[in-house]
This record gives C-alpha cells, structure tokens and sequence, in this order.
C-alpha cells in the first residue's frame, strides 16, 4: 500500500534562512526552490525522504520532533557543534536501544539524532 519515503513539510518565517541551515549546517541538498512562492525542499542522501518549506508570518512549531539516523552520534554532534549547532543537552542513550541527540532548527522545529545501538551483531529497534 505504501512506498518508500516519507515527507515533511514545515511553515517557516525565512525560507532563505532555513535552507541555509539545513544546506551548510546538516549538509542536506536542494531538491526544489521557488523564491518567488517562498517554498523548497531538501534531501539528505536518499530522495525518497525530505522535508519541505513554506515561508509564512507565523509559526507554531509542534512539539513533533523529526529524526535522523546517523551512524556515529558522537562524530556528527562534534560536527555539527563545530557549525555553531546548539544541542538540548548531551548525548542520551536508552541502554541497550538507541543513542539519542536533540538540537532545533532556525524556526523551532525539534530535531533529532538518532544511534542505533548494536548487540551481538543486531539492531534493535
């Protein structure tokens, strides 16, 4: 019934802003502009999953937080730390489970790392 992939789409105040924190920042790419309409969207390294934006005067961010699975949560927290990203907190690992890392994005929008932990050569999740 479902493809692959899955999409947000965001409301936010500086589409300009916004893409370039998400380009220079978290190193995503641009599927789509349109400055005129104040819309884009980008990609991290599978098209299949984006996020798109809408410049608009007011924002709610919801209390939704998007999540990126990342290989080495240690290495992309420096990373991106070195960019000038602030991180709510350290590191937060569920024993066992998953390794978690929470940051936010110019409009608010909660955003999160996510490590998955291996034991005994498996993936639990």
């Amino acid at each position: 019934m479902f493809k692959s992939g899955v999409g947000f789409h965001c409301n936010v105040n500086n589409c300009e802003r916004t893409l370039e924190f998400y380009t220079e920042k978290l190193g995503f790419k641009v599927l789509f502009k349109d400055e005129y309409k104040g819309q884009a969207m980008v990609t991290t390294n599978d098209e299949d999953y984006y996020i798109g934006f809408a410049e608009t005067h007011s924002i709610v961010p919801s209390s939704t937080c998007i999540s990126f699975e990342v290989e080495d949560i240690e290495q992309v927290v420096y990373t991106l730390r070195q960019k000038d990203v602030e991180f709510q907190g350290d590191i937060f690992e569920i024993p066992g489970v998953v390794k978690l890392a929470t940051f936010s994005d110019p409009d608010g929008y909660k955003l999160m790392l996510s490590e998955r932990i291996v034991i005994n050569n498996k993936s639990k999740g």
